[in-house]
């Protein structure tokens, strides 16, 4: 007897290497015959016998390998690609692992994993299997089903799909090339007609953008040498002799730069900007370190920082409730009040809700609050009015306010009733949002002229049947209204960037109980749109110019051809009011409480 070759082990032995020549062990094992017969055809014994075939470089390995060790069998080697190609899946399902398909039957359905399972443990008695395919399968969801590289070499690779019947609305293209296409007749290549649109409304002188390219040299240059012992080689009487030609916010800002000039220049800087005529420099200096305060608000009347007292729990609310941002020594002093604006009747917007709004926009919401806080609805507490306000802040970081202002109305008003309705009693402002140039033009008549519009029927007008109709069925709704070429274009103010739209609207007034005809009513809905600028200090242009302080702004120059309201409606909706935009004092007139048609 031939005596047992030791086990290889080993890094050799992981990639089926041999270290030496070693005597292969003569001889033949017995097939083992199956159970079941007449289940193999000719060409299965054929497999069967190259299976059979002994190879001593092989070992078992794996989960699918035989765990005998009986050193007397031999390992089965793999088919060729000759024996594999032209069998039936339903003669190979004895051996699974040796050809391809073999999970499909000749209908190429798929077989049951129970049925699977079933056929390999028992093909699997006393025989190893290969714990591999034979080939690569084409995806990495079947891994383990080994397939071709090319479906058209199998001989019962599964037959073409039907033709769909659906008809051509709902199938879907074969091509991505469409057959509307136009083709050219001389060279054959497509046509693309938005390009030759483009083409036509081209022009070479105004379309042609020319990129430049910004200067990506740093501010600092490491290579350069240091500059102090430049600066601190002339004494402080020179530089402060230099300080006399500048102006004190260059003066504060060049003694901030270095701890040199700081020590040449001194407190000179400081005292210039206490200086009470240079109030709008200091203003200046101190409002350009707001990226570095994110617990500070800036207090304009005390012109100086103050640390807020409720971070990001600011909230806004009527102007009579004491609401401080901060610990100030001013906050009830009325001589020195804080920049705000009047938005309707009682209510008032300060100018430390824009700063908190904005800054919360452009440095981060620790900083402030964001702009959907200050977002309001309320009623007035001596009329009907009910009004509703919101805001938005623009890419280039000015902050946009609409105010929404409605009130139920009546046809047949006679002027006193118009004035009820629209003045207050108390200081004989209007009570929806108006800026400050609101007695100057036509802005108070502009509503007038939409009550009269309302259509309405008088006693001596009603005969007895509609009497009867009336008394029995109730009043007849009335529609809508349309208005005027006087009443119907939205106004804008020519002093300051803002626009005034007047509307009559059939509303339902839900507190009218069933639904009847008293359930819908005529409304006068007036809308304001201001731009507020950017909210960094009441100096602002936009800002001086609604409260009334900067008596040379231009709307009409300083806004252009977009309207406020465009830009605003733009970030809510698809659609903006589709009016066009009127001046609000033509005639360029100005009226006080003694003259003009205001009241």
């Amino acid at each position: 007897m031939a005596e047992r070759a030791p086990k290889k082990s080993g890094l050799l032995a992981m990639f089926g290497m041999r270290s030496g020549k070693e005597p292969k062990e003569p001889g033949t094992r017995k097939q083992k015959r199956l159970s079941k017969k007449g289940s193999r055809s000719d060409m299965l014994g054929k497999l069967d016998s190259a299976a059979t075939r002994t190879d001593a470089n092989r070992q078992d390995s794996g989960s699918f390998t035989s765990e005998r060790s009986d050193p007397t069998r031999d390992d089965l080697t793999l088919p060729t690609y000759d024996d594999v190609m032209g069998l039936a899946p339903r003669a190979l399902r004895d051996n699974p692992y040796a050809a391809v398909n073999v999970l499909m039957d000749s209908n190429n359905a798929s077989l049951q994993q129970g049925s699977q399972s079933a056929e390999y443990h028992r093909n699997s008695e006393g025989r190893p299997q290969y714990a591999m395919p034979l080939y690569p399968s084409q995806s990495s969801g079947s891994r383990s089903i080994p397939q071709f590289q090319d479906a058209k070499t199998l001989p019962y690779s599964p037959s073409k799909p039907q033709p769909s019947k659906l008809s051509k609305t709902y199938r879907a293209p074969s091509a991505p090339a469409r057959t509307d296409d136009i083709l050219d007749k001389d060279t054959g290549e497509r046509k693309d007609l938005t390009e030759m649109m483009h083409a036509f409304t081209y022009i070479d002188g105004v379309d042609t953008i020319e990129e430049q390219r910004e200067d990506e040299t740093p501010l600092y240059d490491p290579l350069r040498p240091d500059g102090t012992a430049t600066l601190g080689s002339a004494s402080p009487e020179v530089w402060l002799r230099v300080a006399d030609f500048l102006s004190p916010l260059e003066v504060a800002n060049l003694s901030s730069t270095c701890r040199t000039m700081y020590t040449r220049l001194g407190r000179h800087s400081y005292k210039l900007l206490l200086n009470p005529a240079h109030r709008p420099q200091r203003l200046d200096f101190l409002l350009a370190l707001e990226p570095k305060m994110p617990r500070h608000l800036f207090c304009f009347p005390c012109a100086q920082w103050h640390l807020r007292i409720q971070p990001g729990m600011e909230s806004l609310k009527p102007h009579n409730v004491l609401n401080p941002l901060f610990d100030c020594p001013n906050r009830t002093n009325i001589h020195i009040p804080p920049p705000r604006i009047r938005i309707s009747e009682g209510r008032t917007l300060p100018l430390a809700f824009l700063q908190l709004a904005r800054r919360s926009w452009a440095y981060g919401p620790e900083y402030g609050v964001p702009q959907q806080s200050l977002a309001r609805r309320w009623k007035d507490t001596d009329s009907d009015w009910r009004h509703e306000s919101t805001y938005h802040i623009t890419d280039k970081g000015h902050v946009l306010m609409r105010i929404r202002s409605q009130h139920y109305v009546e046809g047949g008003l006679t002027d006193a009733a118009k004035r009820l309705l629209l003045f207050s009693r108390g200081d004989y402002t209007p009570y929806f949002s108006v800026c400050s140039h609101w007695k100057h033009g036509l802005l108070t008549s502009i509503p007038k002229c939409a009550l009269t519009h309302i259509p309405y029927t008088t006693e001596a007008d009603t005969n007895a049947i509609d009497k009867f109709q009336g008394r029995n069925l109730g009043k007849r709704a009335v529609g809508k209204v349309s208005l005027c070429s006087i009443c119907r274009p939205m106004r804008r103010c020519p002093k300051c960037p803002t626009e005034y739209l007047f509307e009559l609207k059939l509303v339902e007034d839900k507190r009218v109980r069933g639904n009847g005809v008293g359930r819908f009513k005529q409304a006068l809905v007036v809308t304001r749109w201001s731009d507020l600028g950017p909210a960094r200090s009441p100096a602002d242009a936009e800002w001086s110019a609604i409260s009334g302080e900067n008596e040379g702004y231009d709307s009409f120059k300083e806004i252009g051809r977009r309207a406020v309201s465009g830009v605003f409606e733009a970030a809510f909706t698809d659609t903006v009011p589709g009016q066009r935009i009127l001046s609000m004092n033509p005639e360029a007139v100005s009226a006080n409480e003694e003259s003009g048609d205001w009241y």
